[in-house]
């Protein structure tokens, strides 16, 4: 015999007489006709139920071998008001048993014309559930709402006055927000200490899967908890815990198996939610209290927008200079050195650079720099010129961006600074090998072993090697031993990039820390370095 309950409601019956089929509908709705199996589906109507009583529905539902589990029968026997049930079904939520339209809800509602229910993102369910109360429903919810941590959690750090303020700016907007620190300025302690205040199940998304295992073991020390109530989801694993740390890829192509399993988020570097694909993590799991990280909010694609909508404004910032002036960083000079292109690197760069210009000039119609690009862009899908040029285009930045004279000045560089710890930084790995090999310097790139690449930060972090240089790879994340001087060989237009180097070098120390671009003059060089230098403070 089926059983019905508050996750299933629908049951089949063959064919039925008209007498029937208006008693079937005294309890329940006809929801449609299955081909296949030969047969009409309905919809246990809860306050039709309820309204009749319960005994009586179980007399007709006798008939086509369908009866009501005991914990439905309980629901309808002692509830009082209409009954709504808000059922949590893989990233879906599912309500039924409204009787009416609710206009509130007019925007998180959306109707299913072929299963005949309502729908929402599980981002909704607080709302929901709120306004159905407010109208005076009886409110049957399947989301598990028990997220307590069932651990105890015993922090050995202590929150600067200004992480303090952060937390607290969080807290007072609901525990919902955007909290903005500098690279170094203790983001991660602001993430325990809300594990440690809430005592709810957490949920840790980061962007790599070098940070799952480093979260995980900042977390072991920092709350002196067992490793083993940390899951790790990502990199081959697929651990739900009490506090999971799962990377943004794995999120998003797991988020139905997460959709309810923890009562905080945690985004790191929170900048990455907002893409199209990403911001699936945050509509579809229904907890409430959301926390962001980032050193730089802003995206070029002005998606940063939604992280208001997603987790909420930013509730804190602060800057370098700021946490300068009170000793929680080291002071900072910044300083733009400008080599020159050798005649043959000048001759090259200028006809490469003529290729695309023509191309600009004779068929994009816009003065804007930066919008003629991605015109550009848009046509090299269908014109061989334009991909032409943007080739072109991008062979002329290698160019500038690698040129001969940035080496020679780096080498002046070292010499000068021989006595301090220095990284240096490359867009480019064919750059970072040619480096490392040439003046023997140890590199860490994207193709560095995990093993390799801890060996070489332990023994910068200790002193035993004084001179780093690296790719992409180390901007984001990734907790770098401190340094004194900072050189960047070449990087992208992007502030948050900068912003994150020189990061590296602003751990509390007397001496002052020092950041040097290189920059190539006369090319395209100067407006990367323009459009990436920010207002920090």
């Amino acid at each position: 015999m089926l059983e019905l309950n508050v996750r299933k409601l629908n049951f089949t019956v063959g064919w039925v007489s008209r007498e029937e089929f208006e008693k079937i509908t005294l309890i329940a709705d006809y929801i449609g006709y299955d081909k296949a199996r030969k047969c009409s589906i309905y919809r246990l109507n809860l306050e039709k139920c309820r309204k009749l009583g319960v005994e009586r529905a179980r007399e007709i539902l006798e008939k086509y071998g369908v009866r009501i589990s005991e914990s439905l029968a309980g629901i309808l026997e002692k509830a009082k008001k209409p009954i709504a049930v808000v059922d949590l079904k893989g990233s879906d939520l599912i309500i039924h048993g409204l009787n009416e339209n609710v206009p509130e809800l007019l925007n998180v509602l959306i109707w299913d014309k072929v299963d005949k229910i309502f729908r929402s993102k599980p981002f909704n369910y607080h709302e929901i559930c709120g306004i159905l109360r407010q109208k005076g429903y009886h409110i049957v919810s399947t989301v598990r709402e028990d997220w307590n941590l069932g651990v105890e959690t015993k922090p050995t750090f202590e929150l600067r006055p200004y992480q303090l303020d952060a937390f607290k700016a969080w807290e007072d907007n609901n525990y919902r927000g955007v909290i903005v620190l500098p690279t170094g300025a203790g983001k991660t302690l602001l993430a325990l200490y809300a594990i440690h205040k809430l005592k709810l199940r957490s949920l840790i998304v980061v962007p790599t899967i070098d940070l799952l295992r480093q979260w995980q073991e900042k977390i072991v020390e920092g709350l002196n908890i067992p490793e083993d109530i940390i899951g790790i989801f990502g990199g081959g694993k697929k651990e739900i815990k009490p506090i999971t740390i799962i990377t943004y890829d794995s999120a998003y192509t797991n988020v139905h198996n997460l959709t309810d399993k923890h009562g905080l988020l945690i985004f790191d570097e929170v900048h990455h939610l907002p893409s199209p694909s990403y911001r699936k993590i945050a509509e579809c799991h229904v907890a409430w209290k959301r926390m962001g990280l980032t050193a730089t909010p802003k995206r070029t694609d002005e998606l940063h927008k939604e992280l208001d909508y997603l987790v909420g404004p930013i509730v804190y910032h602060v800057g370098f200079d700021e946490l300068a002036r009170e000793g929680y960083v080291a002071e900072y000079v910044t300083k733009r050195i400008y080599v020159d292109l050798t005649p043959r690197e000048m001759e090259e760069y200028d006809k490469l650079m003529k290729i695309y210009d023509h191309y600009v000039e004779n068929y994009v119609y816009v003065r804007d720099p930066r919008e003629a690009f991605r015109q550009v862009i848009l046509r090299s899908r269908v014109d061989r010129k334009a991909h032409e040029a943007l080739l072109a285009r991008e062979k002329a930045r290698q160019l500038a961006l690698n040129a001969k004279g940035k080496i020679k000045k780096l080498e002046e560089l070292l010499e000068k600074y021989k006595d301090k710890k220095i990284l240096i930084f490359s867009r480019y790995t064919d750059i970072v090998d040619d480096i490392s090999s040439r003046l023997l310097i140890p590199k860490i790139t994207h193709k560095t072993p995990e093993k390799e690449r801890k060996s070489i930060l332990k023994a910068f972090r200790e002193g035993k090697i004084t001179k780093l240089v690296t790719g992409e790879v180390l901007d984001e994340g990734i907790d770098v031993p401190d340094a004194s001087v900072g050189i960047i060989i070449s990087g992208t237009g992007s502030e948050r990039q900068y912003i994150q180097r020189l990061g590296r070098i602003l751990r509390p120390k007397e001496e002052e820390a020092i950041l040097i671009e290189l920059i190539t003059r006369k090319t395209i060089d100067v407006s990367l370095s323009k459009r990436r230098k920010p207002t920090i403070d």
